[in-house]
C-alpha cells in the first residue's frame, strides 16, 4: 500500500507541480527574498530555481525540495499543501533515510529565524531542558528568562541550546545543536538593542533577565532520502 509520505511527495511532478512553485514563490515573498537570496539560503542554483517558478511542470527531487522548505522555514510537506490527516505519533524513518551536515551557513539561516528552541543546563538537581522563545543576534541565541534560571545557566561552564523541525508524514526534518558559554545582559545599551527584538517570554510571567549564548561550536543536520540524495 503506498505510504502518505509517498502520496506527498508524488506532489513534486504532474498536475500539482504548478502549485508547488506558486506556494514556493508565494512563501519566498512572505520572507522578502529574492530569488537569489533564496537558492543562498538552500544552496542550489538560482537559475534553476527561476525557472522552477516560471514553469509550472517542473519538478523537485525530495532532497532539493527539502533544503528549500529549510531555507523558507516551512516543512515539505506545507509546501507541497498535504495537510495529511495523521494523528500525532512517534516519529518513524523513511525507506532510506540519510543523515546529511548542514553547513555553518545553514545552521546559522535557521536560527536567524527565531522561535522556540531548548536551553540545555545543568542545575542543582541535574541536567535541565528548557524550552524557550529566542532570537540569534550579532551571533548570538538571546533569550529571556526569570532571574534565578538566568543565575544558574551563567554560572555553567558550557551550555547547549537546540532547535529543530520534524515532518513526520515525510519522515524528514533538521536539527541545530548550540554548545557554548552564557552571560546575563545588564549593559543598558544591549538591553535596548534587544528590547525591539520578539522575546516574549514562552511562560508568561515574570522573566525579564536575558541571556546571551556565544557559540563555541555549531552544529546541525538534515534528514534526506537516500533515492534522491545523489540527484542534489
Amino acid at each position: 500500500m503506498e505510504t502518505m509520505a509517498e502520496r506527498a511527495r508524488e506532489h513534486t511532478s504532474g498536475a500539482l507541480a504548478g502549485d508547488l512553485a506558486r506556494r514556493v514563490a508565494h512563501r519566498r515573498a512572505e520572507l522578502g527574498l529574492s530569488v537569489e537570496e533564496l537558492a543562498e539560503r538552500a544552496g542550489i542554483d538560482p537559475g534553476y530555481l527561476r525557472y522552477f517558478e516560471a514553469n509550472p511542470q517542473a519538478a523537485l527531487s525530495a532532497g532539493t525540495l527539502q533544503l528549500i522548505a529549510l531555507a523558507l522555514d516551512t516543512t515539505p510537506l506545507a509546501l507541497l499543501g498535504g495537510e495529511v490527516d495523521r494523528p500525532p505519533g512517534h516519529g518513524r524513518a523513511g525507506r532510506h533515510p540519510v543523515l546529511q551536515p548542514l553547513t555553518t551557513e545553514q545552521c546559522e539561516t535557521q536560527l536567524a529565524v527565531g522561535g522556540v528552541g531548548r536551553i540545555v543546563y545543568l542545575s542543582g538537581r541535574g541536567p535541565v531542558a528548557l524550552p524557550v522563545n529566542f532570537e540569534y543576534t550579532q551571533g548570538e541565541v538571546v533569550f529571556s528568562t526569570d532571574e534565578a534560571k538566568a543565575a544558574t545557566v551563567e554560572a555553567g561552564n558550557v551550555v547547549g541550546f537546540e532547535v529543530d523541525r520534524v515532518d513526520e508524514a515525510m519522515s524528514e526534518g533538521w536539527s541545530v545543536i548550540v554548545t557554548g558559554h552564557a552571560r546575563q545582559i545588564t549593559d543598558p545599551v544591549d538591553r535596548q538593542r534587544l528590547a525591539s527584538l520578539d522575546l516574549v517570554e514562552w511562560a508568561g510571567g515574570d522573566r525579564h533577565s536575558l541571556v546571551a549564548i556565544k557559540p563555541d561550536e555549531i552544529t546541525g543536520r538534515v534528514i534526506i532520502h537516500e533515492s534522491t540524495a545523489d540527484q542534489d
